[in-house]
């Protein structure tokens, strides 16, 4: 059997944690290590439960707050997986999500990425609607999460990890780099995959500040200058079919702003209903 390493970055993830491992765990196949990354946690819970750490085929291992990235290279570096599956310390992966991803990677040497269809649980509930893997896709954006199996081989001509980016979807840049280097995408057809919403998170940090993520994404475009630019056909023409749609939005606008001028009472008792509708709701 080819071994696979789950590797779980933890910053003060005490609360989550064990759920994580456990579902690493429980894996219907048996060839598995985890290795779990405290990275910098000054929580009393977190570094209690690491210090007590009894899971069997798990070690712990510590460093310097230096971010997932840096973490996740860590973790792989002192694994021994021929293949890697990364898995944050407050996701969950079904019990046979490793064995059908690892048939896959063993049948189709081309595939260098298999993920599946996920879900969401905690303060948001249902199917991850992420848009299906297609390479014009990952141009536009990162349609991959970071629970996904590949080769520890891919990991290490690439270069691992981007440490430089630490505010978030450094995942994107390492698929890309994956990608460029011809491998191929895989996605299963089943909800393997269990992602945890927080009402805050690093993710959401992320979200809402703008120019971090201008930052983040500018420097991962230079990190790929050849794989964009290859297919920057796909950029402009998203580019282009945004300017479509909000033509549309504008004209539909322009339209609803000449009616109501046309009939303003209308507007008061829209303005009102809204108003009676928010104090109901909450």
């Amino acid at each position: 059997m080819s071994k696979v390493s789950i590797i779980i970055p933890c910053y003060n993830a005490g609360a989550t944690l064990e759920a994580s491992v456990r579902s690493a765990l429980e894996q219907t196949y048996s060839d598995i290590e985890i290795v779990i990354v405290d990275d910098g946690s000054d929580d009393i819970e977190t570094l209690d439960l690491l210090r007590r750490c009894s899971w069997p085929r798990t070690r712990v291992l510590h460093k310097e707050n230096g971010g997932p990235a840096a973490a996740r290279n860590l973790a792989i570096s002192e694994s021994s997986g021929r293949y890697i599956l990364p898995l944050d310390a407050d996701d969950l992966i079904a019990p046979s999500y490793v064995e059908k991803a690892v048939a896959v990677l063993d049948a189709e040497p081309q595939v260098g990425i298999v993920y599946c269809k996920a879900t969401k649980f905690g303060a948001g509930n249902g199917p991850w609607n992420l848009p299906d893997y297609t390479l014009r896709e990952l141009v536009i954006d990162n349609v991959i999460f970071v629970t996904s199996l590949f080769r520890r081989d891919d990991w290490a001509k690439v270069g691992g990890f981007s440490e430089s980016l630490k505010l978030g979807v450094e995942d994107y840049d390492f698929w890309v780099k994956i990608v460029a280097s011809g491998s191929e995408v895989r996605q299963l057809d089943e909800f393997l995959f269990h992602y945890r919403v927080g009402h805050a998170s690093r993710t959401t940090g992320f979200s809402s500040n703008r120019d971090a993520m201008v930052k983040t994404y500018a420097d991962i475009f230079r990190n790929n200058l050849a794989f964009f630019g290859e297919h920057a056909e796909y950029l402009f023409e998203h580019r282009f079919r945004l300017y479509d749609e909000l033509a549309r939005y504008r004209a539909m606008h322009c339209r609803v702003e000449a009616f109501l001028m046309r009939w303003p009472w209308l507007e008061r008792v829209a303005r009102r209903f809204y108003r009676w509708l928010v104090r109901h709701s909450s």
